[in-house]
């Protein structure tokens, strides 16, 4: 038999899911790039850019906007980071897979419209690289599985320690 006629006939269901425990970390991954791009220029743009006699980063409202966005990329960088430790370590790592992806989709979004923010009217600027980043953002919480996907997995995989 051919190594696809060996599987349990109904199995692949199954097989596709544990490819996701392989490619949401990917996914995870892709978002954290684009968080952190949008942290990057939000950070320069906000040392060039000066109101009132000095850099806006200066201002409370900016620096704790930017401390937010900070926040955000380590956090779903620290959630990626999981989830491919305990994949490289053959632990199942659907639970961490999950929250990395979406966590991650939730920092490239709000870093995304953040930054735009940040940049003020410039940000909506198609000479600026935070317009773009803005609308790139979006699929992150569409593909590889919906935001409301991942929450019904982590969900579940949190309720399973408790039955």
């Amino acid at each position: 038999k051919q190594w696809y006629q060996r599987r349990v006939r109904g199995g692949g269901f199954k097989v596709a899911m544990r490819c996701f425990d392989k490619t949401r970390p990917t996914v995870g991954a892709m978002s954290l790039g684009l968080a952190r791009r949008a942290l990057d220029e939000a950070s320069k743009y906000s040392i060039e850019r000066k109101t009132m006699g000095k850099p806006i980063f200066m201002h409370q409202a900016v620096s704790f906007m930017l401390a937010d966005m900070a926040m955000r990329y380590e956090l779903a960088k620290l959630a990626v980071w999981r989830s491919c430790t305990d994949y490289d370590e053959g632990r199942r790592n659907t639970y961490y897979a999950s929250i990395g992806k979406l966590y991650g989709a939730i920092a490239a979004n709000k870093n995304a419209s953040d930054a735009v923010q940040v940049f003020g009217g410039n940000g909506y600027n198609k000479d600026y690289p935070v317009e773009k980043l803005m609308r790139d953002a979006k699929i992150f919480q569409i593909y590889e599985g919906t935001d409301q996907i991942q929450k019904l997995i982590i969900a579940r995989e949190h309720m399973t320690r408790f039955l």
